[in-house]
């Protein structure tokens, strides 16, 4: 039996510009994401079994991340097979397809797993039929999803991207600097993304205009690119989630106060120019947050991804 496996990489916004509100409740972004070598893992093989079934294992698998529909693995995976099925002109297709999960990133942490999860899912699935779908209607589909999503669907070669709309039009970047490290720490500390829309919404008159919005500073060494380095929804973040503040403190207090809030949290992250030096100031994060008697999910020194690893079958 043929088994897919292919890895889904977290990411982090090295700029955030929270646009105007659309029509559709939205907010327009401008925003840059970069890849993670730090992944989860998808195994995918076909079933005799109707549809998808979805199991779900590894570190940070925990009790919201669902294996039904409501999973973005799940739901990319059912709607690549539906595509695969009415693009098949009547060729052989398994009944279903087993999926299993292994998660490595922390869920609702601000590093897009379940987005990345969904793309990986897609391009498993047509790996695992030996088709390829419609460009447009998998970006469509993926889309619908989320807007991250498209994203994993399309910086397939460089892992960096400008994403603008909602976040679904993609304008894939060169790749930093081969020697950039990236430090991560996930607080234990769950962060609502609408409630922090709200406050960010709250706290302005008027949305940033276009116009103004810096280039991202991804070819520079990572010392440098930290002064450019831009999230609008992380003071909205501090009003919304106080417990973030503790965080924020425990990080200047450690030497890292240029890291930055990864979308709408609860993700910190800083650039670096060796894992040495990221390493040292992660000790000291995970430190003063002992001694701060605050909890995190999990700390890492981990690179860009350079760019998405396909899938592997055998």
């Amino acid at each position: 039996m043929t088994t897919v496996r292919i890895r889904a990489a977290a990411k982090v916004n090295p700029t955030l510009h929270v646009l105007a509100r659309r029509d559709d409740g939205f907010h327009e972004v401008d925003t840059t994401l970069m890849a993670l070598e730090l992944a989860d893992e998808l195994e995918l093989s076909a079933s005799e079994s109707p549809g998808v079934q979805l199991t779900c294992d590894g570190p940070f698998a925990s009790a919201d991340i669902p294996t039904d529909a409501r999973n973005l693995a799940f739901a990319a995976a059912r709607a690549a097979f539906d595509r695969a099925a009415h693009e098949a002109d009547g060729g052989s297709l398994p009944a279903g397809i087993r999926l299993r999960l292994t998660k490595n990133i922390p869920s609702q942490a601000g590093l897009g797993g379940g987005s990345s999860d969904a793309a990986a899912a897609w391009r498993g699935v047509e790996t695992l039929l030996d088709v390829t779908l419609d460009r447009d209607a998998r970006r469509a589909a993926l889309g619908a999803l989320g807007s991250d999503c498209v994203f994993f669907g399309d910086a397939v070669n460089t892992g960096v991207a400008r994403c603008t709309g909602r976040g679904e039009r993609v304008v894939e970047l060169a790749a930093p600097p081969a020697d950039w490290v990236v430090a991560l720490v996930t607080p234990a500390v769950p962060c609502p993304t609408g409630a922090i829309y709200s406050a960010w919404a709250a706290s302005l008159s008027a949305s940033t205009d276009p116009a103004t919005v810096p280039a991202p500073p991804l070819t520079l060494p990572a010392r440098q690119a930290r002064a450019g380095l831009h999230n609008d929804l992380e003071s909205a973040a501090l009003v919304a989630v106080p417990e973030l503040r503790a965080w924020r403190a425990v990080l200047a207090d450690a030497g890292a106060s240029d890291f930055l809030l990864s979308g709408s949290g609860s993700s910190f992250f800083g650039l670096f120019d060796d894992d040495q030096e990221a390493a040292r100031i992660l000790d000291r994060v995970r430190s003063g947050a002992s001694e701060a008697g605050l909890a995190h999910r999990g700390t890492w020194v981990t690179r860009p991804a350079g760019c998405l690893t396909p899938p592997t079958r055998s």
